[in-house]
């Protein structure tokens, strides 16, 4: 049975929260660490003159922002927040400044433009009003293509859609539901709802989910049956998806599937675990491959990992604990008194942006977005590798 990080074992999971938000102040809080300084005092610009990103000093809350959906731009300077019935996205660096506003939903064309569901693309210091409101939205790749819901039917069946490609808006009426992006940009999952089932309407969506590279158009393999959530792994080689009470786990090359009973996904561990709940409420680790067994060990806490090392902690219910360092006996940050939690996706949210897991860290690994458990705003932290928080209390988010 493996053991996951230091060895933590089983008891009930529950879920984690849906979260609202209001804006509060700017400052780098300190929070209980392990040991060893930390500093603060952000730098005047979001960008540093050597081309690498400016990161505020030391380990901490930076800033708590309005509450949203959130997607770090694809070079992680900055961070894109929307939700709510108003129909604003907003757009802040990495020291919660404001940067720019915007009059609709948007989406991350590449890491210096948005584009709205008018195919509408923006510079991102830029701020625009204009743009459409409602039934229409974007699911952009990051990497200069996206897909644009331009309308929604009135029963659970496919979006229209048209497409942003190759420098250009390319009207195609297609019906088809864009599920998200590698984090490459090469590969999207794009689904077909029912339209006729009235299972669909009661429980939601249920059909195929195809891996299609875009470039080309070509299917590269399906996941059959997909009712609830889908990610794929960090190396975008196996789709995970959740099928009614089942883990269909898809191998990209083959089109082999396969399938762990009772069991629910939450997120990729590496390319080749998963982290899933159970039959009973657990939390257990999931082996991808059929070399693997299906359940490698059931845990008390789970470790989403930075693409530098540091990860953070998450306990049954959703709550952070603590961001740890590479190596997982070193805490950065104590958070289990920060009323923070990891977002969970609503299984019938059309509003997905990624479907790579864990979009939590930013693509360097030094910035952190969590939600407040109070569901009234979204916690900027800095993480520096190099050493933990100053030792210290642990005010509620948004305090000075």
């Amino acid at each position: 049975m493996k053991r996951v990080r230091d060895g933590r074992w089983a008891i009930a999971l529950g879920v984690a929260a849906i979260f609202v938000g209001a804006v509060v102040g700017v400052g780098l809080i300190g929070l209980r660490g392990g040991s060893g300084p930390g500093s603060s005092g952000p730098s005047p610009s979001p960008q540093a003159s050597s081309g690498t990103l400016a990161t505020p000093a030391g380990t901490g809350i930076v800033a708590s922002l309005p509450f949203g959906q959130f997607a770090w731009s694809p070079d992680g300077a900055y961070l894109l927040v929307w939700g709510g019935d108003d129909y604003v996205t907003r757009v802040y660096d990495r020291f919660g400044r404001l940067v720019s506003q915007f009059g609709s939903i948007e989406s991350w064309l590449d890491a210096t433009h948005v584009i709205d569901g008018d195919g509408y693309v923006a510079d991102v210091l830029t701020s625009h009003t204009g743009g459409p409101t409602a039934n229409s939205w974007t699911v952009g790749s990051g990497h200069r293509s996206a897909a644009i819901i331009v309308g929604v039917p009135g029963c659970v069946g496919d979006p229209i859609i048209d497409w942003y490609r190759n420098g250009r808006y390319v009207k195609a009426d297609e019906r088809a539901t864009p599920f998200g992006w590698s984090l490459d940009g090469r590969l999207l999952l794009l689904g077909h709802m029912s339209c006729s089932s009235a299972d669909a309407e009661t429980y939601g969506w249920k059909g195929p989910v195809g891996v299609v590279d875009f470039s080309s158009g070509r299917v590269l393999a399906t996941a059959p049956d997909v009712r609830g959530e889908m990610a794929l792994n960090p190396g975008a080689t196996r789709l995970a998806a959740d099928s009614d009470k089942d883990l269909e786990i898809l191998d990209i090359a083959s089109g082999s599937v396969k399938t762990v009973q009772n069991a629910r996904l939450l997120c990729w561990e590496d390319d080749d675990h998963v982290y899933a709940l159970t039959t009973g409420g657990y939390l257990a680790l999931v082996g991808a491959t059929a070399g693997i067994p299906d359940f490698g060990g059931v845990v008390v806490a789970w470790a989403v990992p930075s693409s530098i090392g540091p990860s953070v902690e998450i306990d049954p219910t959703g709550r952070a604990l603590r961001i740890e360092g590479a190596d997982p006996k070193t805490t950065l940050l104590d958070l289990s008194s920060a009323s923070l939690v990891v977002e969970s996706y609503p299984t019938s949210d059309l509003h997905q942006l990624s479907a790579a897991q864990p979009h939590w860290w930013s693509p360097d690994g030094r910035m952190l977005v969590l939600q407040s458990s109070d569901q009234r705003s979204l916690d900027l932290i800095s993480v520096d590798p190099a050493g933990p928080a100053e030792t210290g209390g642990a005010p509620s988010p948004g305090g000075s």
